[in-house]
């Protein structure tokens, strides 16, 4: 009597089987994946943003000098940029906002923190930071006189 020789490997049915449940499950899988990649990208830039408007304050108070904060080019949206008004007192930095994200500001002027850590102009001024692909995603903070920083609601 002769044994049957055990075939080792799988069939190109079950192959066909594991990668259709894969597409189904990949499919399943991509949207939130693309929410988390947007998510990340508002939360960056707005951690990005609010650490400028912090280094700038911390910067007006040491130097005791003016420290401004400006939109870069066209506006929040293009980037911003930090100022040193005092020439021997640093040299300005420029931010770019991440791929798909939008900054707007309403209220106050351009952020301009005094000597003494204060805002001479940009008090009251509140940032919304949001994707183009998804407007629930977002994240909002507003910028008192005394340059504190404060989360808040999304509109």
């Amino acid at each position: 009597m002769s044994r049957a020789s055990k075939e080792y490997g799988f069939t190109i049915v079950e192959l066909m089987v594991t990668l259709a449940v894969a597409a189904i499950l990949a499919s399943v899988a991509l949207p939130s994946f693309q929410n988390i990649s947007r998510s990340n990208a508002v939360r960056a830039t707005t951690n990005e943003l609010i650490s400028t408007i912090n280094t700038a304050r911390q910067q007006s108070l040491s130097l005791r000098s003016e420290v401004q904060v400006v939109p870069a080019g066209g506006g929040w949206g293009a980037g911003w940029r930090i100022n040193f008004t005092d020439a021997g007192a640093g040299d300005s930095a420029a931010f770019t906002v991440r791929n798909g994200v939008v900054v707007d500001k309403t209220g106050g002027g351009d952020l301009v923190f005094r000597e003494r850590g204060g805002l001479g102009s940009g008090a009251g001024s509140v940032f919304t930071v949001s994707h183009t692909e998804s407007a629930s995603i977002c994240r909002a903070f507003s910028v008192n006189f005394f340059g504190k920083v404060t989360l808040e609601e999304c509109p």
